[in-house]
């Protein structure tokens, strides 16, 4: 699967299919209103026409992109910082049709 950002300066090639995807209500994921669906970083191929800006914050775990010129939010990778490698896709960018038949589960991102 394809995803790309509005401009398509970043896309984003899947090698498998979200069984679902989680949307968060923690402070930065509810204003982003992103739907994530979690592979691990070999799962995903990136093709960047520009760099992407990055924004981290808080325990500095998570750094969160988007495309520089249409400002849509692509994705986020864990840094060094977590013990995990996640490599968390915005599927906010795949078409409806697929978004409308994949389950969502709910997170409780402001309890941790």
């Amino acid at each position: 699967m394809e995803l790309t950002c509005h401009c398509g300066r970043v896309r984003l090639d899947l090698k498998v299919l979200p069984k679902e995807v989680g949307e968060c209500n923690c402070s930065i994921c509810r204003r982003y209103a992103a739907l994530w669906a979690y592979f691990s970083p070999e799962q995903v191929q990136i093709t960047l026409k520009e760099n992407t800006a990055f924004y981290c914050w808080g325990d500095k775990e998570v750094e969160f992109h988007r495309c520089n010129l249409c400002g849509c939010l692509t994705h986020y990778v864990t840094t060094d910082k977590c013990s995990e490698d996640i490599f968390a896709v915005n599927m906010r960018m795949a078409e409806s049709e697929i978004l409308s038949t994949t389950p969502v589960r709910k997170i409780d991102g402001t309890s941790y």
